[in-house]
């Protein structure tokens, strides 16, 4: 299963018996989020045989079991029959799963009758029912259901990490300690050592999916109480730091990544960084 930082805390939560009754999860890429969620559904509904195991996963993945309910819009919006019908279908407990369990992706399409609907399902939550709301924006989300779900961000970084060249993570690694160590200092840095560097947006693309990995590799450290790789070691400094300090460099990385599909300008994308990411 590839990490994810947001499926990550979700394994965090099972593991230490604190799974709350309902998620919602900011992503830039919600094919992959589901995709994770779906991994981590199977692993958590587990009976411990092997062959029964596998059955269940292969259900859920392929969303073809009767308590997995997945709701996406109705043309604009997610309409209240199809919360009510939720409701109807979840009054029994599961018979092939531990779990009753819905996901609502694009959540920010609930209009506000259907929003109502779903606010009654979560203001009286059952044990035995799991819910989790996919969006692009948690801000979106109106804030009665917002206040009811513990919020994760779960960001991706498009490309490919084996076709970034390995010099492109030494790069990052001392841009970032520059960036972290003497920010006063990073406008300058761009100007005198990164922009000679990046001749094109393919190469700022390498420098930003490889910040990207640098960040998840800390986070995911820290998190699991493991050591750095030897290379990461110059940024130890970073396991102090905590969730939300990663989650919000991991986000801002991820939209920086996402407009370099355009024509951007390259030292001022650089400088936006450092500015507005302070």
């Amino acid at each position: 299963m590839q990490e994810s930082q947001g499926i990550n805390e979700l394994f965090n939560e099972y593991h230490e018996n604190r799974l709350a009754h309902a998620f919602l999860l900011e992503t830039n890429h919600q094919e992959k989020c589901l995709h994770h969620l779906l991994e981590f559904l199977a692993y958590i509904n587990r009976v411990g045989e092997e062959q029964e195991d596998q059955k269940l996963e292969k259900l859920i993945l392929n969303q073809s079991i009767p308590s997995l309910k997945i709701i996406e819009p109705d043309g604009q919006t997610i309409k209240k029959d199809q919360i009510l019908e939720l409701k109807e279908s979840f009054s029994t407990k599961p018979i092939f799963s531990k779990y009753n369990m819905y996901i609502i992706l694009n959540a920010e399409t609930l209009n506000s009758s259907s929003a109502n609907t779903m606010l009654k399902f979560l203001e009286e939550p059952e044990d035995n029912i799991l819910g989790f709301f996919l969006t692009n924006n948690k801000e979106n989300i109106i804030h009665t259901i917002k206040s009811r779900c513990q919020v994760l961000l779960d960001y991706y970084s498009d490309g490919e990490k084996e076709s970034i060249p390995k010099v492109w993570k030494s790069i990052a690694i001392r841009y970032i300690n520059e960036y972290e160590l003497v920010k006063d200092e990073a406008l300058l840095y761009n100007k005198d050592v990164l922009i000679p560097l990046i001749h094109d947006r393919k190469e700022l693309l390498y420098l930003f999916q490889s910040m990207f990995s640098i960040y998840e590799e800390i986070y995911f450290a820290k998190r699991n109480e493991c050591d750095l790789e030897k290379d990461l070691e110059p940024l130890k400094f970073l396991l102090k730091k905590d969730s939300l300090y990663f989650q919000k460099e991991l986000k801002y990385l991820s939209v920086l990544i996402e407009e370099l599909n355009y024509n951007v300008n390259i030292a001022l994308l650089l400088d936006r960084y450092v500015l507005e990411n302070r």
